[in-house]
């Protein structure tokens, strides 16, 4: 009996060991929340912007941020100075990237201090949209317009070379390649930038598909962008919100419908801050409506919002009410570009918001473990990858 009771004593420890293991392996939610926040920063790594650099080098060593994404224009910086958002978009004002050699220490300095990979994003699409001038040394290459008139092995392979160069340089993430079609050609956020493979749904998808494939050959994850379409926009979502009620088309999900079904782990969505009736009243990226289209075409990799720091959503919104509507509609990743107005603590403040909102119950820790499994798999996936690669 007593032996028995030994026993019974032995593996009740043993259970509640487990179940103390099980704990204090889980994630706090802070941490978890850190996974889901992707900011922009000030400062090059050589000594520029000491303060500003200084704080995020601390947020993403304690992993209050899971991401950050370089720009080449300090937009908030010019702004600042009275020049008009659509002038200070075509300077040359550099906050984060200076040459390659610059950009590659930098970003090696910054994946060093990660907890847990950093994910080091770039909008490197081609043509009008390319973070990576020339004028600091970086190879230029087509815009989507242009490859999506010429072949797809052509489309590959050049995605391909540039997911080898950012690849060389520290990145890990490019967002693009953009699935919306050409619909209006004069859309100043999209057809006047020669952003769209083409007017032509099937093209598009045939030129997407090719350029995901070669920036994922390099190890570089992508986004499809920008979810439901921003083909037919008149207006630019980086300075208010844009209804695409009437001019929207139902062939713009196409190739989201084609390609979605065989995405990988390296695949991202981007979704737009465009307003559809269609599907929702509210902006698409704070839409669980329209969110939940994405997942009902097959996907379940990771949704990131475009920049929550756009007029479209910032003006309207602000920063706590549409953190908790962005995250209840199922966004994975909130990108802030930081870059529009800027803010040194950027990711701590959000950071902080989203644990406010959880334990004010606005927000269910469900929802935030949901997003950190699918970050933390993607995240796994590239690590294992960037290792057999070697």
């Amino acid at each position: 009996m007593k032996h028995k009771n030994l026993i019974a004593i032995f593996f009740g420890l043993l259970f509640i060991g487990g179940i103390s293991i099980y704990y204090s392996s889980t994630p706090s939610i802070e941490k978890m929340a850190g996974q889901m926040i992707m900011t922009g920063f000030h400062g090059d790594g050589m000594g520029s912007a000491p303060e500003e650099f200084s704080a995020v080098e601390q947020q993403i060593k304690t992993g209050t941020i899971g991401g950050v994404i370089l720009f080449d224009v300090d937009v908030s910086g010019l702004l600042a100075q009275g020049m008009d958002i659509t002038e200070a978009k075509k300077q040359i004002f550099s906050s984060n990237i200076k040459n390659t050699d610059q950009v590659k220490k930098l970003n090696s300095h910054l994946q060093s201090l990660a907890p847990q990979k950093l994910l080091i994003a770039i909008d490197q699409e081609g043509g009008q949209i390319q973070r990576l001038k020339t004028e600091h040394g970086f190879a230029s290459i087509p815009s989507a317009k242009e490859l999506g008139t010429g072949d797809i092995t052509t489309t590959y392979e050049t995605a391909y070379d540039l997911g080898k160069r950012l690849s060389d340089l520290g990145f890990n993430v490019d967002f693009a390649p953009l699935l919306d079609i050409d619909v209006n050609p004069e859309s100043p956020a999209i057809g006047a930038k020669w952003r769209s493979f083409s007017a032509d749904p099937d093209i598009v998808t045939q030129h997407g598909a090719a350029f995901a494939r070669g920036l994922e050959r390099a190890g570089i994850a992508y986004s499809f962008k920008h979810f439901p379409g921003h083909g037919s926009a008149a207006g630019d979502t980086h300075e208010g919100l844009t209804d695409i009620t009437n001019t929207y088309q139902d062939y713009e999900l196409t190739p989201y419908k084609n390609l979605l079904p065989n995405a990988t782990p390296y695949t991202m969505v981007m979704v737009a801050h465009v307003v559809n009736k269609n599907f929702d009243t509210l902006p698409a990226s704070l839409s669980k409506k329209t969110i939940d289209m994405v997942r009902n075409m097959g996907f379940d990799g990771v949704i990131v919002s475009d920049d929550m720091d756009m007029g479209a959503i910032a003006s309207k919104y602000g920063t706590e009410t549409a953190i908790e509507m962005a995250i209840n509609a199922g966004n994975d990743i909130l990108v802030f570009g930081n870059n529009l107005t800027f803010d040194k603590n950027r990711g701590s403040d959000v950071n902080k918001i989203i644990v406010k909102l959880v334990k004010e119950g606005k927000i269910k820790k469900s929802r935030i473990r949901e997003s950190y499994k699918r970050i933390m798999a993607m995240k796994n996936h590239m690590t294992k990858e960037e290792k057999a690669r070697k």
